[in-house]
């Protein structure tokens, strides 16, 4: 029974995580049998007893503990971070993916799934274009026929566009629909006729002369 041994890029992937682990479990290790007398000595001279109280010797089991963890997270974080730039996907260490049929590798930031990358262009793609082609027997396009020639006109004066032979359709052309108007004319208001004046009597005439003469001065 053979056994398959992972491939080099899946092995890559563990470095990050299990070199993150390491580190971690170095430092809780460290802190854990670090003498007393020395793990005060280093958390003294860290300051940070000015910071948290609680920090200043001498430290017991349970400040030990907070300590080997606090230092454990963060030197398993930091290895972690190390480690994935170098050897993570598109790191500076990774194995780069050989390329197939000479399709160029991209980087991740360079890399777009909707424009996967292609393989370049070379002339041994363009011979069987090319002989195709030449191969293609060549039809030229029929000049066309020469213009006939009109006789000149008798009357001078007659227009070019009526001399033209195109220019006269032999069938007169369909005389163009009226449109009706997109809005209805508005028709002027009528005047009403004005009533006919009455005639006037005579007793209204005899009263306009006899106002006539009350405002003519008297001589």
């Amino acid at each position: 029974m053979t056994q398959t041994m992972p491939s080099r890029a899946a092995m890559m992937r563990w470095i990050a995580p299990v070199g993150g682990a390491v580190a971690a479990l170095a430092v809780v290790l460290l802190f854990v049998v670090l003498p007393a007398t020395v793990l005060e000595d280093w958390v003294w001279r860290s300051g940070l007893p000015s910071l948290i109280g609680a920090a200043e010797p001498p430290l017991g089991t349970t400040a030990r503990a907070v300590l080997a963890l606090a230092g454990g997270a963060l030197a398993g974080a930091v290895i972690w971070s190390a480690l994935f730039l170098l050897f993570g996907p598109g790191g500076l260490l990774a194995p780069r993916a050989a390329s197939s049929d000479g399709v160029p590798v991209l980087r991740r930031a360079d890399a777009h799934p909707d424009a996967p990358a292609r393989r370049p262009l070379s002339a041994a793609d363009l011979e069987d274009d090319d002989d195709t082609m030449f191969a293609r027997p060549v039809t030229s396009a029929s000049p066309p026929p020469p213009p006939v020639e009109q006789p000149i006109p008798a009357d001078l004066d007659l227009p070019l566009a009526a001399f033209h032979p195109g220019a006269l359709p032999p069938v007169p052309l369909t005389p163009v629909r009226p449109v009706p108007p997109l809005r209805v004319p508005a028709k002027p208001a009528a005047e009403e006729p004005a009533a006919p004046a009455a005639p006037p009597t005579i007793e209204s005439l005899i009263d306009r002369l006899e106002r006539v003469t009350r405002r003519r001065p008297k001589r």
